[in-house]
């Protein structure tokens, strides 16, 4: 990443409560973020902002449609931007992979790993 550059994020995540809580942390961070409530709402703003996003933070296991077919669709309209899974249920770690997600965490993650690991993927992302 440019070194002054806004990073943008796209968080995907269905429960109030860890939106909030990933909310905090990206306003902490510096971020600037849009918040998706599904897969659905995930490809709509990935596709209306295409090019906008530097990375994107999504729960596999969410209503209306899942982060494995939001990521699919998402890689198949948009610029490519670094997406990792985060999730609960180590089951999904293949799937999210052959989706196309750039990597996978297991709920629960501490704060400081999670800005390490999204650092380490925005420096995967072309400029």
């Amino acid at each position: 990443m440019q070194k002054g550059k806004q990073v943008n994020v796209l968080i995907v995540e269905d429960n109030l409560f860890i939106q909030m809580l990933y909310s905090e942390l990206m306003s902490n961070w510096g971020y600037d973020f849009d918040m998706a409530s599904n897969g659905i709402e995930a490809v709509e703003f990935a596709q209306k902002n295409n090019g906008k996003y530097d990375f994107c933070l999504m729960d596999v296991e969410m209503p209306k449609m899942n982060g494995i077919e939001a990521t699919k669709i998402i890689r198949k309209t948009t610029t490519y931007f670094p997406i990792m899974a985060y999730t609960a249920n180590k089951e999904y770690k293949k799937a999210c992979f052959e989706a196309g997600m750039d990597d996978f965490a297991l709920k629960p993650y501490l704060p400081d790993d999670l800005l390490s690991k999204i650092n380490e993927l925005l420096a995967r992302r072309p400029e």
